[in-house]
């Protein structure tokens, strides 16, 4: 169901995203639907929800791995920022518009940001670095991530890559 929204959301947008929509691109009814969930705020929440925890896992196993604390940022980053994935950006940035109106949505939204300041201001503390600098490490993630959405042919893979590489390069002192 969840894949049914985000194709939907990519393709037509958040209004669009409707029940009877959603189980069109499923080929179910709306009924099916209506036994999981009740309105189609409750299934925003719960995709939003969804899309949290695929960034989270994504996340953790980056952090997991060997290789120094700045690759290991750096691909965190780029995970967060969905730069492999820019219909799943276009998905995010949807989200984030209508958080703006949806308190819901907004408390969640700025408790997922948290979540990325926290990371890498531990992160950099760990590199006995400024922690400070997570605040500026969200807010290029949040541009990449917008980028992605709205310019995919100017933000590529590669051009979010050197961006958010260039910017940890500074921070590290060896950039």
């Amino acid at each position: 169901m969840v894949d049914a929204l985000y194709r939907v959301v990519d393709a037509e947008g958040l209004d669009a995203a409707s029940l009877p929509r959603i189980a069109r691109e499923l080929g179910a009814t709306t009924g099916l639907l209506q036994k999981y969930f009740r309105s189609k705020d409750e299934l925003l929440l719960f995709a939003q929800d969804q899309l949290v925890e695929e960034l989270t896992a994504s996340v953790q196993a980056v952090l997991r791995r060997e290789g120094s604390l700045q690759d290991r940022l750096h691909d965190a980053l780029c995970a967060i920022a969905l730069i492999d994935d820019a219909a799943r950006a276009r998905v995010w940035l949807a989200f984030a518009a209508r958080a703006v109106a949806n308190p819901v949505l907004l408390q969640r939204h700025v408790e997922g940001a948290r979540e990325i300041r926290d990371l890498c201001r531990h992160v950099l503390e760990a590199a006995g670095l400024d922690g400070g600098e997570a605040v500026g490490l969200a807010a290029l993630v949040d541009g990449v991530t917008t980028q992605r959405a709205l310019e995919p042919d100017v933000m590529t893979v590669e051009v979010a890559k050197r961006v958010i590489s260039g910017h940890l390069a500074k921070i590290w002192g060896n950039g």
